[in-house]
């Protein structure tokens, strides 16, 4: 898929969660043979519902529909508790929750885990569980996720 696709996929599926009352968190478009499959994550204050994705899922059929001349499958969903963090606003409503961050290092992956402390433009801070504060590089980050659920 051409990422001028994966854009107006993108602003109608921005428009559309706004129309019905909750915000876009993320969009993957992945292709599995001739079928593409387009996910749409979706979050607001209080959690998502089922009829949430129901409302989301039906606004986008029609525009998406002439939009994409392939044969797709959609899922609107939540991105649930241990959700991944991708954007900059991803982190800061993070702050404060356990993450697990990858790294890519020249020793190689490093996986370290504590609560999210803050961020900068250039690193975020994490407080293991020893209690030390960690500064970690953005550049560093090779993936990084919320983990509420080890910590229920």
């Amino acid at each position: 898929m051409n990422s001028q696709l994966e854009g107006a996929v993108q602003a109608i599926a921005e428009q559309i969660a706004l129309e019905q009352g909750v915000e876009l968190y993320w969009l993957e478009v992945r292709t599995s043979g001739p079928r593409w499959q387009v996910t749409v994550y979706i979050e607001r204050d209080g959690g998502v519902t089922i009829d949430d994705c129901e409302r989301v899922s039906r606004a986008l059929e029609e525009p998406l529909d002439a939009l994409i001349e392939h044969s797709y499958e959609l899922e609107v969903s939540s991105p649930g508790m241990d959700r991944p963090l991708y954007t900059r606003r991803h982190y800061e409503l993070a702050v404060g929750k356990p993450i697990e961050v990858r790294l890519q290092s020249a020793e190689g992956p490093t996986v370290l885990v504590g609560w999210l402390q803050g961020l900068s433009d250039e690193e975020l801070w994490l407080e293991d569980a020893s209690g030390a504060h960690v500064p970690i590089p953005f550049a560093a980050v090779r993936s990084a996720q919320v983990v509420e659920s080890r910590f229920l």
